[in-house]
């Protein structure tokens, strides 16, 4: 008798502990779902604020949305100019696999420090389509004799200039971008960022793509302007919640500018870090194509190669005979892919 009033109380005490385990996992599980929700929502917030074109929100102060200038790249040849900081640089690097694989022309030339420019033109015509700085202060920096020479290449052929900067150790906090309106605030550590969907060079890249999380690195340098000229491609928020613009209810920052060439005549595309970040490299890419005026551009079409190799010659009484083959065929669905047929053919293979 004693033993089955054990087993009762035991009994219920068992079912009072499963209960009160299941309110708490739906507790914690409303918590977090809840969480997750929120910040859904504010990224999704921040994205629509993007696409109904109110850039005010942004910590710039652009006057007014310009329209770009056409780019005629008719009296250039389809060749982009890389000045490297050395031939084996890992951003160097990183951006000749992307020409080559893309199959463009480049010519690699490192970067002088006070020393002349390759030749720009052959019998009145441009050698080069765009030029690419692998770190941009190395163009700032130039002597105001070879920066004269390119810009003013760049302005009568109307080429380009993409350029990158990589914060390091020694950077210092903030900076002004010499000779331009354009000030950089390094090594600062972001989140969740997005493509502004009013950029004029996206190609490949998608708008909005919103990447949430912490972005690889606390090196990042994002662009602060005062100029309608320049118009972010890439927003992200600081990890911290010290705002970098007083005046700016918003805490978005660029992490990839476009100069629209309202300032000089020049276009530029400039990047507050390097390739390793995969929307980095999505956009370099559309920079190249949209700065070359689609010479050097990549196709929107996609082909997938079916490899069909499941079918292999065994040993004597492993192999497969006509039945097997049959049956195999009866057993696999036809595929369709972008409205083209494709027949495996190892059903019309017949193997002794």
């Amino acid at each position: 008798m004693n033993l089955i009033v054990k087993l009762r109380r035991s009994f219920r005490t068992l079912i009072v502990l499963l209960a009160t385990f299941c309110l708490v996992s739906i507790v914690i599980s409303a918590y977090f779902l809840y969480s997750g929700y929120k910040q859904e929502m504010t990224l999704i917030e921040t994205t629509a604020e993007a696409e109904c074109a109110d850039i005010k929100i942004l910590p710039y102060r652009s006057l007014e949305l310009k329209t770009v200038k056409p780019i005629d790249t008719s009296k250039t040849d389809p060749t982009v100019l890389l000045f490297v900081e050395s031939q084996y640089s890992q951003l160097g690097q990183d951006i000749i696999a992307i020409l080559e694989s893309s199959r463009f022309r480049y010519q690699m030339v490192i970067a002088p420090g006070k020393g002349d420019i390759p030749p720009l033109t052959d019998n009145g015509k441009g050698k080069y389509i765009l030029v690419i700085y692998e770190n941009i202060l190395k163009y700032v920096s130039m002597d105001s004799w070879n920066r004269e020479l390119l810009e003013k290449y760049c302005v009568e052929y109307s080429v380009s200039i993409i350029g990158f900067h990589k914060a390091n150790e020694n950077s210092l906090p903030s900076t002004q971008l010499k000779g331009f309106p354009l000030n950089l605030f390094n090594n600062l550590a972001l989140k969740d960022c997005f493509v502004n969907p009013q950029s004029p060079l996206l190609h490949i890249t998608k708008a909005p793509k919103v990447e949430k999380g912490p972005l690889p690195g606390e090196d990042w340098t994002i662009f602060q302007y005062n100029h309608s000229t320049y118009q972010p491609v890439l927003l992200t928020e600081s990890q911290t919640e010290k705002s970098l613009s007083s005046s700016s209810s918003k805490s978005l920052y660029a992490t990839v500018i476009q100069d629209l060439g309202l300032h000089d005549g020049i276009q530029r595309v400039l990047f507050g870090n390097n390739l390793n970040f995969w929307l980095h490299k999505l956009i370099f890419i559309d920079a190249i194509s949209f700065l070359s005026g689609k010479r050097l551009t990549l196709s929107l079409d996609r082909y997938i190669l079916v490899d069909i190799d499941d079918i292999f010659v065994g040993k004597e009484g492993t192999r497969m005979n006509v039945k097997d083959v049959k049956a195999s065929r009866l057993s696999i669905p036809q595929l369709y892919l972008a409205c083209v047929y494709l027949d495996l053919f190892s059903q019309f293979l017949y193997l002794d």
